[in-house]
């Protein structure tokens, strides 16, 4: 039997702290060197693509154009700072899952049945809950608020047409607000972005690929990339999602790393559960690489698949230069895997070093 003491438990105590604060700090070290990196990358790659912009835009259509996107009906937008705020009115109404005229608020609509009108502090309050929701991912909460928002109870009187137009208007009105205080910001920020050619992205969602064409050329193909894997086969589609969840274990693995004592030699795990969570912290770094695998390997598909694009429309010197700059952009992806798999490692051996003091 082992008699913890005090002194045992505040070892274990300041050792997963030292262990999660080194992991931070790491972090922040590691970030500041591959913002660095990155930063010169994206440098280069803007000034070869506003160089050659000419050859680029008139290939990057092209292959739009053969890669099957366009009848799959994605669309290829030029965002310029000019266009920016019409770019970001478009993209926020057809990003934001429930908004006016998406598919669930017209299910919901059919659920509901009569609605009666809400007043001005009731408008207020929905949109605090919503938006509260929202922010705390408290999805099926969400849902029940506007649900039940305006719903007439069954010792009501049923609402006149006029009375469910009104509460309907009024959850519309509720959702706009969170848009414009929440959803509107990231959107317009990330879009000013891409109109100043410092970045480009693909949405699957809404099927958009925004890009300045003049100036962030040469990154197009790559977003083609993504489209083509997002509209891919089953197995493809599933890479697609499973990387944004894969990555999600990383605090799961830190957090057994640091909480998780270490056996000793003569020790050994009993229980699934044990031998598990043994198995993670012993682990844990490469573990911690291990999810962020799906990343690595979706964003070196959108590459190669954009670059099959890329030698149909454009010829070998500028194909050559643009391939050069994606491979290096996905090495920005890797030195990231690199440095959190590393924060991971050490932070675990930090609070064992400090826990069996």
């Amino acid at each position: 039997m082992i008699n913890n003491t005090n002194n045992d438990n505040n070892n274990y105590a300041i050792g997963a702290g030292a262990g999660y604060l080194s992991y931070h700090g790491t972090k922040k070290l590691g970030g500041q060197f591959k913002k660095g990196y990155a930063s010169e990358i994206m440098r280069q790659m803007k000034d070869f693509s506003t160089a050659e912009s000419k050859a680029l835009k008139k290939a990057v259509y092209d292959g739009f154009v053969q890669s099957g996107l366009k009848s799959k009906k994605y669309y290829l937008h030029n965002v310029t700072p000019e266009n920016y705020e019409q770019m970001t009115k478009l993209f926020e109404r057809k990003s934001y899952a429930f908004g006016t005229n998406s598919k669930f608020c017209k299910i919901i609509k059919k659920l509901n049945g009569n609605r009666k009108p809400l007043t001005e502090k009731q408008k207020e309050e929905l949109a605090k809950k919503l938006t509260e929701h929202l922010k705390n991912r408290e999805y099926r909460k969400f849902f029940e608020e506007i649900k039940n928002a305006g719903k007439v109870q069954p010792s009501e009187s049923v609402a006149t047409d006029s009375g469910k137009a009104m509460g309907e208007a009024t959850i519309n009105s509720a959702k706009n607000k969170i848009i414009k205080s929440d959803k509107h910001q990231k959107i317009s920020s990330k879009l000013k972005i891409v109109a100043d050619g410092k970045n480009a992205f693909c949405s699957p969602l809404t099927r958009d690929i925004m890009i300045n064409t003049d100036k962030l050329g040469s990154a197009a193909f790559h977003e083609m990339g993504h489209a083509l894997n997002a509209s891919g086969s089953k197995a493809m589609k599933t890479l697609v999602i499973g990387r944004h969840i894969s990555s999600k274990f990383v605090p799961v693995i830190l957090a057994i790393g640091l909480l998780k004592s270490k056996k000793k030699d003569s020790e050994k795990p009993e229980g699934i559960l044990d031998k598990t969570t043994t198995f993670i912290k012993n682990n844990a770094g490469k573990l911690a690489f291990a999810s962020l695998v799906p990343m690595l390997t979706e964003e070196g598909l959108a590459s190669i698949r954009g670059a099959k694009i890329a030698k149909k429309v454009l010829d070998p010197k500028l194909l050559k230069s643009v391939n050069k700059y994606n491979f290096l952009a996905w090495t920005t992806y890797f030195a990231g895997a690199l440095i959190t798999s590393g924060a991971v490692t050490l932070a675990v051996k930090i609070r064992d070093k400090i826990a069996e003091k």
